[in-house]
């Protein structure tokens, strides 16, 4: 699979919030791994509350892996082109 995968952090002011655009594939799962071990709950996100396929605004699909704390810290979005 050929993907567009970027990275959303959401730090604890808006200043904190960075976006890392361009990820390979071992580095999201590492980042994801590295989450998971921090005590970070991922949460895969594949379809719309009405159970349709999530879409980029081009149409490509899109997989959604949200990093949940006690609250969200970090949003991967990986593309399927």
């Amino acid at each position: 699979m050929d993907a567009r995968i970027s990275h959303t952090y959401f730090g604890p002011t808006p200043g904190t919030r960075y976006v890392t655009p361009g990820l390979t594939q071992e580095i999201a799962c590492r980042l994801i791994g590295s989450n998971v071990l921090a005590g970070f709950e991922p949460v895969v996100y594949t379809r719309t509350p009405a159970g349709e396929p999530l879409r980029t605004y081009d149409g490509d699909l899109l997989t959604v892996v949200a990093l949940h704390g006690s609250a969200l810290r970090g949003v991967i979005e990986i593309e399927q082109i």
